[in-house]
């Protein structure tokens, strides 16, 4: 699953008034080119994201277990074609299986899920960190519906979030100070913006099916 793409793509503000666009430029004043490349690029997207109903529901603590059981499987369906396809080891979709397991999808059920088609973003480097950066973005976003979980009340509160906290800080501080390295010029980081939005445009189409 997508989990809303958040990222510590920000910097501490003074207690000072400051107007949306004068905020937005004083946060990418402090990233990288790559990251700011990066996080424009997938912005519109981003923000579409967080209006799908399951995720909102997720975001909110308040999905239902039945929900949330679909929302991970397909997920899974995602997350098992694009990881290897990327070169990432397949953390995500291996906790997608365990969670869908503790929620009751039998080992048989879990393998036959529909998988989405292959991404056609390309082999290179600069185009697998574009796809990587939506993925570890998601990651963190994850971390936040987590917590939103955390404080249902009863027997929804024990709903398993393998995947929603599958990303350590470590992780997500050790891709990002590695992207200006990845990226380091204008040209190199073509293929990753136009990789990025692929990967986050082919979830949003994936995410957006009907039982």
């Amino acid at each position: 699953m997508q989990k809303a793409i958040a990222t510590s793509d920000t910097v501490s503000m003074h207690n000072f008034p400051m107007s949306p666009v004068t905020r937005l430029q004083v946060q990418r004043e402090h990233l990288s080119a790559a990251r700011t490349a990066l996080r424009t690029a997938t912005e519109v997207i981003h923000r579409r994201m967080h209006r799908h109903p399951g995720l909102a529901r997720l975001a909110a603590g308040t999905i239902g277990r039945a929900e949330y059981s679909r929302l991970l499987a397909r997920s899974y369906g995602f997350y098992a074609m694009a990881e290897p396809l990327i070169g990432l080891p397949g953390k995500g979709s291996d906790c997608l299986a365990r969670d869908l397991a503790e929620l009751g999808v039998s080992a048989a059920d879990i393998a036959g899920l529909p998988r989405c088609v292959r991404l056609d973003i390309g082999n290179g480097h600069a185009a697998l960190t574009g796809a990587r950066y939506v993925l570890f973005g998601a990651s963190l976003g994850g971390k936040v519906m987590a917590k939103a979980m955390a404080g249902r009340p009863g027997d929804e509160a024990a709903l398993p979030v393998r995947f929603l906290t599958s990303l350590g800080e470590n992780d997500w501080k050790a891709f990002a100070m590695g992207l200006e390295a990845a990226l380091p010029d204008a040209s190199s980081r073509i293929p990753a913006v136009a990789a990025a939005p692929a990967t986050f445009a082919a979830y949003e189409q994936w995410m957006e099916w009907h039982e």
